[in-house]
């Protein structure tokens, strides 16, 4: 997977006699100005990112966990804006943090194993109280404990799973209650929440507006 980012040509985006002109200007205003395009977008990426919007101005699919919390909090600081004597290019400075942007923006399907869960959050401790998770799932499956005195069965609260089942007979239940075997590998599917770039009438509106400032200014 390669990192995200945005390159804008904007010699492209020119009429023939602003390339031409734009070909007259020192390298270094070129660059300038194509600079100046790639901080615009970055500005419009960041707006995204803190609205949590995807380039057409829908909001993103939210977490499958129901979390209120932002997503993708912190790229905005990892962002950078550069150009060059021709394009405009916005990405980021860390290869991580672009793998992770890049997997968003486009959406992706990664295929998770045990082994990477035991590599990602260590081996897990079978012997250790059940987790408020495992709970909530024995809960959802309609998992049931005896009454006291061993007359019927009542639903079993989170608490009670937490204090009297283990990690591992939590898992064994839950397993056998949705009747599945143990899993080497599953797909974990990320839907596309898009920030970087700018729409076709953004990009006209930048690279026009920056040009005749730049072009019309002192060398």
């Amino acid at each position: 997977m390669t990192p995200v980012q945005v390159r804008f040509d904007v010699v492209g985006q020119l009429k023939v006699n602003q390339r031409l002109a734009l070909l007259q200007l020192p390298p270094a205003k070129r660059k300038r100005l194509t600079g100046q395009i790639a901080r615009k977008v970055r500005v419009n990426s960041r707006k995204r990112l803190r609205q949590q919007k995807d380039l057409a101005g829908r909001s993103w699919a939210p977490r499958k966990s129901k979390s209120r919390r932002k997503m993708l909090r912190g790229l905005s600081k990892r962002m950078t804006a550069k150009g060059t004597s021709a394009e405009a290019i916005t990405s980021f400075n860390n290869f991580a943090v672009a793998r992770i942007a890049r997997a968003q923006q486009d959406g992706s399907t990664e295929v998770m194993t045990a082994a990477k869960m035991r590599k990602l959050h260590g081996e897990p401790d079978y012997d250790a109280p059940a987790t408020r998770a495992q709970a909530k799932a024995l809960k959802a499956e309609g998992y049931k404990v005896r009454r006291k005195g061993g007359k019927g069965y009542k639903n079993a609260t989170i608490r009670g799973i937490t204090e009297t089942l283990t990690q591992g007979q939590a898992g064994l239940i839950l397993r056998d209650m949705r009747d599945k075997t143990s899993r080497q590998s599953w797909a974990i599917r990320l839907p596309e929440r898009s920030f970087l770039g700018a729409d076709e009438k953004e990009i006209n509106e930048m690279v026009q507006g920056v040009f005749n400032k730049t072009i019309n200014a002192k060398a």
